[in-house]
């Protein structure tokens, strides 16, 4: 009985660490006019998001932000993250499916 409990909690555990990845940042529905709905883009002028390293994401977003890398509507975007808002952006859309 108590194997079944440990299982139905660790169960549930998961389940909701998974909706709860899913859920979208706030922030995240900035990028939706140019990255698309999950950060899938239909427009070959912008990158695809979604399924990319959630590293990788951070790195650009902070280069961004920091004027590492230039890019005029970017950089206006990402000025105002902070390390955190970066994180949650950049796992969200890791976690999101490439289509």
């Amino acid at each position: 009985m108590k194997k079944l409990l440990v299982a139905t909690l660790t169960t549930g555990l998961l389940f909701a660490a998974s909706a709860q990845a899913q859920e979208a940042p706030a922030k995240a529905n900035t990028c939706v006019g140019c990255h698309g709905a999950n950060g899938n883009s239909v427009v070959p002028n912008f990158p695809k998001l979604a399924g990319q390293h959630a590293n990788y994401l951070e790195k650009q977003l902070k280069d961004f932000r920091d004027g590492f890398r230039k890019d005029a509507t970017m950089a206006a975007f990402a000025k105002g993250l902070t390390d955190q808002e970066i994180k949650d952006l950049a796992a969200y859309y890791a976690a999101q499916k490439p289509q």
